[in-house]
């Protein structure tokens, strides 16, 4: 498995990371059959191979269900230990005041859960701009680098608007965003001041929950525009719906400011084709060039905050 600097945190990690949302809670689209996650023994038989297959960086969040408790009853039995990154909450209406401890005990939580004494990477689970004008809130996250409760901070969030914010922000060293082929809006001004700041991106939405996958036809009715661009890509790339997922991924690779790909995954069978899609290594020019004509720019189409009713 290749790494990649994680921007300027100093951490090397492998160009696919394992997003453990689907571990820890069911995940999709309603009524879909690849909706339940696995059983608590699947999910650890799935992060002993992602480790064994060089995977090194896993991703979760307080609200990811049971997976910051997966993670945590299997961590001492994973070699080399990977690099664990989690994310906090933090709602808008909390009053004044009350956000460092909110954050602190959430960190505890964290920390308890996953039987670590330091995480990694802690991030801000969905971002947004006037929760980053709060200055309590980037104090707290120095406090905890300080008390050795973390080693970086990150922004996990939706929007250029709140990604330049971030990046204007010393305590933030990386930032998670959505990106993929239907909506590769980031990389127009995003990537560039995050290369230059040395701030890592990580990148979820590869797959856009699925559409970008051989499950493409399993879409919803209101994304149905979603599947037939996926669709209309295939046959420009003169792929079947079965290479669909690992185009997406190495879609994802081939631009170099991205660090990572987080993929979520249910069995060890998706995880291995991950693998074997990411050592193919970056798309060619062309198929670049195809790929990026069947962008959306439709956010209620692409941003899967709007799918509430479907998900």
């Amino acid at each position: 498995m290749h790494r990649r600097l994680l921007g300027s945190t100093g951490l090397r990690v492998s160009t696919i990371s394992l997003g453990t949302v689907e571990l820890g809670m069911d995940y999709g689209f309603r009524g879909s059959d690849h909706f339940k996650r696995p059983d608590p023994a699947d999910a650890a038989r799935i992060l002993h191979r992602a480790v064994e297959l060089g995977i090194n960086f896993l991703d979760t969040a307080r609200a990811y269900g049971d997976s910051e408790a997966i993670i945590g009853r299997t961590l001492h039995e994973l070699h080399p230990r990977p690099h664990i990154s989690t994310k906090f909450a933090a709602p808008e209406s909390i009053p004044p005041g009350q956000l460092r401890q909110h954050v602190s005990d959430s960190v505890e939580s964290s920390l308890r859960a996953l039987r670590v004494e330091t995480i990694d990477l802690l991030q801000i689970h969905n971002t947004s701009e006037d929760l980053l004008s709060r200055g309590e809130l980037l104090d707290v996250l120095l406090r905890l680098r300080q008390s050795g409760k973390i080693r970086h901070a990150g922004a996990s969030l939706y929007g250029e608007a709140v990604a330049l914010r971030a990046l204007r922000h010393r305590e933030i060293h990386t930032l998670q965003v959505p990106y993929n082929f239907l909506d590769a809006k980031m990389s127009l001004r995003v990537f560039p001041q995050a290369s230059a700041a040395g701030v890592g991106i990580l990148i979820r939405s590869a797959f856009l929950r699925g559409i970008l996958t051989n499950r493409v036809h399993e879409a919803p009715a209101p994304l149905e525009k979603l599947r037939d661009k996926a669709l209309e890509a295939c046959a420009a790339l003169a792929i079947s719906p079965n290479e669909l997922a690992g185009t997406a991924l190495r879609f994802c690779l081939s631009h170099d400011a991205v660090s990572t790909v987080l993929v979520g995954v249910r069995t060890i069978e998706e995880l291995e084709a991950n693998v074997r899609a990411a050592e193919k290594g970056p798309l060619d020019d062309g198929a670049l060039e195809v790929l990026s004509s069947f962008s959306v720019a439709e956010e209620s189409l692409v941003n899967p905050t709007h799918w509430r009713e479907l998900i």
